[in-house]
Order: C-alpha cells, then structure tokens, then sequence
C-alpha cells in the first residue's frame, strides 16, 4: 500500500495531544461537569466513547493520505515488441473526387484508422504529400493524437499542387534514418496518381530498402473534382476541359516489385483486414524496454467508512454491544452484489474491454447488470457483446434501454448490430432515427455507406434482370417511375430554430492540421495542363 498525500500523517501528533489532554487530571478545568454529561451520553460508555472518537479521527487522517494499491508495480519494467509502419496519404486535388463517399481523402482517413485498430504494437508517422512530401506525425504509439491529427488533414492547408510518389518515398526515407536495421514498411494511400513515375519510385524504394504498400481508392470509371475554393465549380484544365480522375491500377507494380502488397477499393473496407496482416507479417520486430503504467486503486473511502461508522457509535445514546444485533441483521439482509466493491467489478470490466478480452469484459459487465439494473450497465454489456460478436444479444439489449441521454449512442451501436446481422433495411432507419436526435460524423457516414452498397445492389439486381424479353416492358416502368417523382414530397424549408442550430454549429471553428515540409521537389512546369 503506497499514500499518496503522506504529509497529512503529520496530524497525527496534534490527535496524541487532544487525547492526553482528555485523560489528563485537570480535564474538568478544560470542560465542565455539564458539558462532559452531554458529551458522554452514558456512564457505562463513557471511557469507550474517547477511544472511539479518537480512533475516527486516526482513520479520517489515514483517508486524507490517500492510501492506494499500486497493482504490477513489481512489473514495472518489461520488454516490450514493436513494429514500425509510415503511413503517406496523397492529398492532392484528385482525392477530393467523390465517387467515394464523402470523398477518397474522407474514406482514406476512416481506411486509416481501421489500420490503427488492427495493428497492435506499431509505431506510426503520418505523412502526407501531393508534389511535395510533408510530416503529419513523427513515429508515436499515441493512436488518439494521430486519429487527431488525421481528421483534420486537408487539402486546404497547402500550396503545392500535383501528386508525386517519388515525393512520398522520399519522405519515409527521412523517418526511417533511426532505424538501422530490420525491414522498412510504408503504407501509401492513393487514387494512383495517374501512374506517373512508377519505375522511379521503384528503383528508389528497392535503394532505400522498403517495402511498399499501396491502397488505391477512387473507381476506374473516374470522377470530377471539386474544391472548395472554386465554390462549387468542377476543376478544369487550362483548355476548359472538365478534368476526370480516375484510380490507376498500374500503380499495383510499386508493391509487387517492392515486396508489399496492394489492395484496391471503391468503397469497401472488407479488403483493410488482409492488407494489414500482411504488413503484420513481413514487419521487423524490435524489443525495448518501456514503463509498464502500474493501476492506483484508491483505498480511502473504507478508512473513511470506518470512520463514520465508529463517530456513530461514539455519540449515538445507544451502547455499541447493544446496536451489533441490528447492524449484523443489516449486513445479513442487504445483498451483496450492492456493497461498496461494486466499483471494482465495474473498473475490472472496464479494462478489460480496453484490452480487448471481450468475453472477460462480457461476464463482468453481465454481474454489474445483475446488481445495478440500470441502463448504464446494460449499454456497457450491450457494447462488450457487440464487440464479442454476439449481435443478437447485443441487439436486444440495446432494444430495452430507455435512458433518454443515451439514446442518441443506443442508436448508432444498434445500427451498427443491425448492419452486422444483415438487416440494412432496419439499420438505415435506426441510423436515420439516430440522427435526428443529433448530428453525428461517424452516423452520418454509416448510413450514407449502407445507403450506397444498397443502391449498387439494386443496380446489379436490375442489370441482371434485364433481357430482350423485357424490353417491352421497359416504358412502363419509366413511366411508373416518373409518376412516381412527380408525387415526391419537396423537402420542408429549414425553421428558426434549425437555422440557429446550424449557425452555431457553423460558428465553432474545427483546427486543421498544418503538416509540416519534409521533401521539396523540384515543380515541374507544364504549359498545357494543371496539376491535380
């Protein structure tokens, strides 16, 4: 047991003082006979109640120490294995195209923290680059600073135009000048950049000794580009010509001839899995030591606790011999799941959901429920089922919990059960549900993602129920459809109440991350286009 305030230890002298002051032969000159009267209530107590007065400040002392249970703390020191991975992301104009929801760099940043929650014991940089190659983050195992740092990468934030991968070799390089040994793993995240400079950006990473891995995303197919700055215009080249982006699947020779991998995507998460295993897989090893974080567990409110309980007998006019019946019979009846360790039930199921052992987690969150029965410990277990994989169960608790402050949350988690359970039907209206209590980021993606792969199934579906056989029946259904629009409801103007929200929300200025300069190159000048 370690005190964490032991000055407060230093009462305890003025504590021998009062008591000899009280068991002194000159007492009656400090109290009076009345006053002692009142103060010992009986007789029979009264050389008990000193003691027990005494021993209640002895112990509120104690509690103001602040004594605590340091758990591991023999381990405090241990060897500790880590990989090291530089993750570039293209935030050239191209990966402001949207045909990715909401846009390729937007579904790059959720891309990239999917490979944060897969890849245990790594370090990460976070680079970025367009013609240049730029720092986000230097190597860090802090995931909330870089997810941070992540959301608030934009395109606005830099001058350089184009997309080079030279430039994002480049810089890795520059983050890896520590690492003396062992492999080199960069991640590029990327519409393709055209596939300009591919042999160039081989021969580098071969020289330099990493292995790249590519995600390209975007379609094959293409999309304009919109910027901000244009205020809504599609980008055009200098002949007035809209400009088409689309993802350049030659790239994919980078990591063949690399030793990396490649994945490709036009919205789909499923593949980020597979991508990071094998990054998992050919990543050095490295052993150093690190400070293992000991738990404090607070111990002063049972010193407190007892402390209470003894200035209660103290000037209570029952006798203590006289009240033990009673607080026997208390203890016997009350139950024992709602005693005061509750917390540490509740704490050690907390950890263990942070450490990922789900099932653990499960059957402790499961006896807290079973004391408390409140909503709180049912979301905790609904979310420690969710995370063990147990949808129906999660789902159905998340169906019977009626706190009005948790609701917005009960409905992403029970969209997300839904979605997991294949029910998109159900999850995009639980989703909608959600959001109309409150706008939320990650909502609002869930539901226009599940609204998308909808809307590509259907196209599939129609595609391939299409025939010569059908055709005449074509018109009809153009036509039902138009009818259809025409009986579609306008959407309702936005009230005063609404509008100030959206003022407000409007007026709460989010911080951007300014990546800083690692690798200049040299601008190429091109008479007839612009760089994207």
């Amino acid at each position: 047991m370690q005190l964490e305030s032991p000055y407060f230890l230093l009462l305890l002298p003025l504590l021998v003082l009062w008591w000899k002051i009280l068991h002194s032969p000159k007492e009656h000159a400090i109290f009076s006979q009345e006053i002692l009267e009142k103060l010992l209530v009986e007789k029979k107590s009264a050389s008990q109640q000193p003691k027990l007065f005494l021993a209640a400040l002895i112990l509120m002392v104690i509690a103001l120490a602040r004594p605590t249970l340091h758990v591991n703390k023999e381990a405090a020191i241990q060897m500790h294995v880590t990989s090291t991975l530089a993750i570039a992301i293209d935030i050239s104009n191209s990966m402001l195209a949207r045909d990715i929801y909401p846009s390729r760099l937007d579904f790059s940043k959720v891309a990239v923290q999917k490979i944060f929650e897969k890849l245990d014991g790594f370090k990460f940089a976070l680079l970025a680059f367009s013609n240049d190659g730029y720092l986000v983050a230097p190597l860090s195992e802090d995931r909330a600073s870089l997810n941070f740092l992540l959301k608030h990468l934009s395109t606005e934030t830099l001058s350089s135009e184009g997309s080079s991968i030279p430039s994002a070799i480049l810089s890795a390089q520059k983050i890896f000048v520590p690492l003396k040994e062992g492999n080199k793993e960069l991640l590029i995240i990327t519409d393709g950049a055209d596939g300009d400079k591919i042999e160039e950006a081989i021969a580098l990473a071969n020289d330099e000794q990493i292995h790249v891995y590519l995600l390209l995303v975007g379609t094959t197919q293409g999309a304009v580009i919109y910027r901000a700055k244009d205020k809504g215009e599609a980008l055009k080249d200098q002949k007035g010509n809209i400009v088409i982006t689309k993802r350049a699947d030659s790239m994919k020779e980078l990591a063949l001839k690399t030793g990396g991998a490649y994945v490709t995507t036009s919205g789909d998460l499923s593949e980020i899995p597979w991508l990071s295993e094998q990054i998992a897989l050919k990543a050095s090893k490295q052993s150093v030591q690190k400070e293992q974080p000991y738990e404090a567990i607070e111990l002063f409110y049972y010193f407190l606790g007892m402390a209470l309980m003894l200035l209660f007998f103290a000037f209570h006019a029952l006798h203590v011999k006289r009240l033990m019946p009673l607080i026997m019979l208390l203890l016997g009846t009350s139950p024992a799941h709602s005693g005061i360790l509750d917390w540490w039930e509740i704490e050690q199921a907390k950890n263990a959901y942070e450490k990922g052992s789900y099932d653990k987690s499960v059957r402790l969150y499961e006896n807290v429920k079973a004391a408390k029965q409140s909503d709180a410990s049912a979301y905790n277990l609904a979310n420690a089922l969710y995370k063990a994989k147990q949808y129906e169960q999660a789902l159905h608790l998340y169906e019977g919990i009626q706190e009005e402050t948790l609701q917005r949350q009960v409905l992403h988690n029970q969209g997300n059960s839904l979605t997991q359970l294949g029910r998109i039907d159900d999850a995009i209206k639980v989703y909608e549900k959600a959001l109309s209590i409150e706008e939320d980021e990650d909502t609002r993606y869930n539901l226009e993602y599940l609204k998308q792969q909808k809307d590509q199934k259907s196209q599939e579906q129609n595609q391939s129920e299409e025939s010569p056989q059908h055709e005449q029946q074509e018109p009809q259904k153009e036509n039902h459809n138009n009818e259809k629009n025409k009986d579609k409801i306008s959407p309702k103007p936005m009230d005063e109440q609404e509008a100030k929200k959206w003022e407000r929300a409007l007026m709460q200025k989010e911080p951007v991350t300014k990546p800083v300069i690692l690798y200049k190159s040299n601008k190429m000048e091109n008479n007839n286009a612009i760089a994207w």
